[in-house]
């Protein structure tokens, strides 16, 4: 070899492909920003979908609520869809794919599905809503996604329509809702395998069962109807607020009765106002998201904790503060509106 010259790799030295995508699949997407450096045959394979298939296959599944090569946590901005809105869309998570369903503006409500894969940050439009809605309430069950309410023009046979994810259509649900339907406003979520939903208007909560629409419990219909911040892990109902301060509590079912999530100690109080504190299930853990302010200069910052459930065998839950820190600061008084955790292999 001359002075001067590449080095010649032999073609028994390279790696063919699917060895190549077993091989990044067992490292830890962390990385992966590096090793898109390394040429663009890397480049090409770790933006590909076969990698995270591969990933998916051998069980590579991992999650964060932060950027991982930082020496903090901190949260990272992504991309948004083009929304000309004031009525934000109500959101779903199925897996990696992030929806934002409906939204609208000047009372023009919106039928509109945009889908981001939380992989590779980028967005897709999905089939339209059957009707348009304006700030639906949206969430997910067997890989369907039940959305209701958004609109003020609807009736027992379309104010909620499901979407399955798989066939990526749209259809009413078909089972019969005079006692719930009513007005615009609806909480859902997925609890004890099924549907909840809370009518705003009617000031009730209903479950799905056995293809009819029952009461749920009064008591937890009215502390949920209190918060604007709840979420359910490993199938206990949490939710923040209420009309006897600013706790964090849980639903007891056998006992039909709100409990205080006991421990959390070193955890900074909570903002009084309700709309500034999301919760959300991050794999087993509960996210605690929360807004304050800096009055000299009109800064709003972000703040994000990291709880560790525990059901003890007294029948109690405790948690525990493994974090908590500032994650973003805006200049901009945008709402905190949302709070997600996705799949991502």
């Amino acid at each position: 070899m001359n002075h001067g010259e590449e080095p010649t790799i032999q073609r028994d030295m390279i790696l063919p492909d699917d060895m190549l995508l077993k091989c990044l699949a067992c490292v830890s997407r962390i990385h992966y920003p590096t090793l898109s450096l390394v040429s663009k045959r890397f480049r090409s394979l770790i933006a590909s979908t076969e990698l995270y298939q591969t990933r998916t296959l051998l069980g590579r599944t991992e999650s964060s609520l932060y950027r991982p090569n930082s020496p903090r946590k901190v949260l990272v901005p992504i991309s948004s869809p083009k929304f000309s809105s004031i009525y934000l869309p109500g959101v779903a998570v199925v897996g990696p794919s992030i929806y934002a369903i409906g939204g609208g503006i000047n009372h023009n409500a919106s039928s509109r599905v945009m889908v981001m894969d939380s992989r590779s940050h980028t967005w897709r439009e999905a089939q339209s809503m059957l009707v348009a809605r304006m700030c639906p309430s949206a969430c997910t069950l067997d890989g369907k996604i039940y959305v209701s309410g958004g609109f003020y023009n609807l009736d027992s046979t379309n104010w909620m329509e499901v979407f399955d994810t798989k066939t990526q259509t749209w259809e009413f649900l078909q089972i019969p809702s005079e006692e719930i339907c009513g007005g615009s406003q609806y909480q859902s979520a997925r609890y004890e395998g099924t549907i909840y939903v809370r009518s705003e208007a009617k000031d009730v909560t209903y479950k799905l069962h056995k293809s009819r629409w029952r009461s749920a419990d009064l008591s937890m219909n009215m502390r949920w109807g209190w918060s604007l911040s709840y979420c359910v892990i490993e199938n206990v109902f949490y939710c923040f607020g209420g009309g006897d301060g600013c706790r964090i509590c849980w639903y007891n079912p056998k006992e039909r009765l709100w409990k205080t999530l006991k421990g959390l100690e070193g955890l900074p109080s909570l903002p009084i106002s309700i709309d500034k504190v999301k919760l959300a299930d991050h794999c087993g853990k509960m996210a605690i998201l929360w807004v304050d302010y800096v009055s000299d200069d009109n800064k709003k910052l972000i703040w994000c904790a990291e709880i560790a459930i525990e059901k003890r065998q007294n029948g109690e839950i405790w948690g525990t503060l493994e974090w908590f820190d500032n994650v973003f600061t805006l200049n901009e008084p945008h709402p905190l509106v949302h709070a997600l955790t996705s799949t991502v292999c």
